[in-house]
């Protein structure tokens, strides 16, 4: 791991904190709520890593349909983690997708635009699903759910645009314009290959497995929420609360933060907030630490990438 990851990570760290000391007014409390915690912080925290190993077999299948794309499960699992670490890291989590295109693109021979297209693939949807569900249900929550809406529009939206096949028009237009022809037949080659790669979305096989696939994931997350709750809150309220977690996620500062907090401090007390927020945070930074020291015996072949 580089310096500049490192510091990234204390970035992170810092900002949650300072956040967390916001919304409690007293940074003091913070460590009575970790105490509260215990040992159900742990399970919370195991509980993550299994839906991040479950969103593993997403990518999996993906490549496993796709041209140019062959994976074995244990590189899946690595390549999530590490693009797991590398959206934790970054604001918005926007360093997921190319982290998972690149590292396909390196270690797999997948083309940059097939490899590019993947990676995004699995961003659509953790993005557009929870999207979705929180634009509908945030409506009842107005005004105070505002920032909800308005982001999980925005989301809906960018996607479908992403899906719009004159894109490829727009881009070489834009080339044009700006005097840069040169790079316009490469980059109309990986336009296509990257569309190629989204008509995942017409087979009806594929698109079953990873939407279970991704409710998995969600619903072993909600349990991981669960398990830190002494209060009468229902199933189906925590899983919303999730939904608005992964929409405000996008939120411009590294992993989000600012924006998770409130859509789940929607629906669910402030300490449990925190709790799990410290418990999703780590996985997050333990999991770039865990696909670099333990599963880079998978690619023991290659040579070594620094995340």
């Amino acid at each position: 791991m580089n310096k500049k990851a490192a510091l990234r990570i204390l970035l992170v760290i810092i900002l949650m904190l300072l956040i967390f000391s916001i919304i409690l007014e007293n940074p003091i409390k913070i460590l009575f709520i970790i105490y509260e915690g215990n040992i159900y912080l742990l399970f919370t925290f195991l509980l993550i890593m299994a839906s991040e190993i479950v969103k593993s077999f997403r990518l999996y299948y993906m490549c496993k349909f796709a041209k140019n794309c062959r994976l074995k499960f244990f590189d899946s699992i690595k390549i999530q983690l590490s693009g797991f670490f590398a959206g934790t890291i970054t604001p918005g989590n926007i360093g997921g997708v190319p982290t998972i295109a690149s590292l396909l693109n390196k270690y797999n021979q997948t083309p940059f635009g097939e490899a590019f297209g993947i990676s995004s693939s699995q961003a659509f949807f953790d993005g557009i699903i929870p999207s979705i569900i929180s634009f509908i249900f945030s409506l009842f929550y107005l005004p105070k759910s505002i920032g909800i809406t308005l982001f999980s529009l925005f989301t809906i939206t960018f996607w479908a645009i992403v899906f719009n096949i004159n894109i490829k028009n727009f881009s070489i237009m834009i080339l044009n314009k700006l005097s840069l022809r040169d790079l316009k037949e490469k980059l109309v080659k990986e336009i296509d290959i990257f569309q190629e790669s989204l008509k995942f979305i017409k087979n009806r096989k594929l698109l079953f497995i990873l939407l279970v696939i991704s409710i998995l994931s969600y619903l072993i997350q909600t349990y991981s929420i669960i398990i830190l709750i002494n209060k009468n809150i229902s199933i189906f309220k925590i899983f919303i609360a999730l939904m608005f977690n992964y929409t405000m996620a996008i939120f411009p500062t590294p992993a989000g933060e600012g924006g998770t907090e409130y859509g789940l401090a929607m629906l669910l007390p402030v300490n449990i907030v925190i709790m799990w927020r410290l418990s999703y945070v780590f996985s997050g930074l333990i999991s770039g630490l865990f696909s670099s020291l333990i599963l880079n015996k998978i690619f023991k072949n290659n040579s070594n990438i620094s995340i």
